[in-house]
């Protein structure tokens, strides 16, 4: 037995099948060239743990994309531990301009590992969390500490007093 179809459920029909084809064939750097950069005021960070490594620490890191708008946010920002007076602890590389870039859905999230080693600075005010500096002039993203009172991403100090540590990130993913 068939089924029959009304004149407007076929017309919706071909209509989305028309948008998804359509929506297809936008060359991928077409449709990101017309996406803005993600800014600060676009982004929530938060450290979900940290795990400690012989010498080192490591912090499991989420960027949430807070507009309802999409964004484009790039590989290797500067990436910093920062003290809640906001002294830097550990000073990451400078951010990157040429990184490969993800697109951040509207509420969309990402994820990224951030190892850091060899605090030996003076002492710090508790909780300790990461800034995330990026690009040129879009801001700075301050993460949310795991606690109040967190020190989980403060590695032991495995050098002469003073001497600089390290702090590196992955690739969003």
């Amino acid at each position: 037995m068939g089924m029959k179809r009304s004149p407007a459920l076929v017309l919706a029909i071909s209509i989305l099948l028309t948008s998804a084809v359509a929506l297809s064939a936008t060359p991928p750097a077409a449709a990101a060239a017309t996406i803005p950069a993600c800014t600060a005021g676009h982004l929530s960070a938060r450290i979900a743990s940290w795990q400690g490594a012989p010498g080192s620490r490591i912090a499991d890191v989420r960027i949430v994309n807070t507009s309802f708008t999409p964004c484009v946010l790039r590989n290797y920002p500067r990436v910093r531990l920062v003290s809640a007076s906001g002294a830097v602890m550990i000073n990451g590389a400078a951010a990157s301009t040429t990184a490969a870039t993800h697109l951040l859905a509207p509420l969309g999230f990402l994820r990224t590992e951030v190892a850091d080693s060899n605090d030996c600075g003076p002492a710090f005010v508790k909780p300790v969390t990461l800034v995330f500096i990026l690009p040129g002039t879009l801001g700075r993203v301050v993460a949310m500490p795991v606690s109040a009172t967190d020190t989980g991403g403060v590695p032991p100090c495995n050098g002469a007093p003073g001497s600089a540590g390290h702090i590196s990130m992955h690739a969003w993913h």
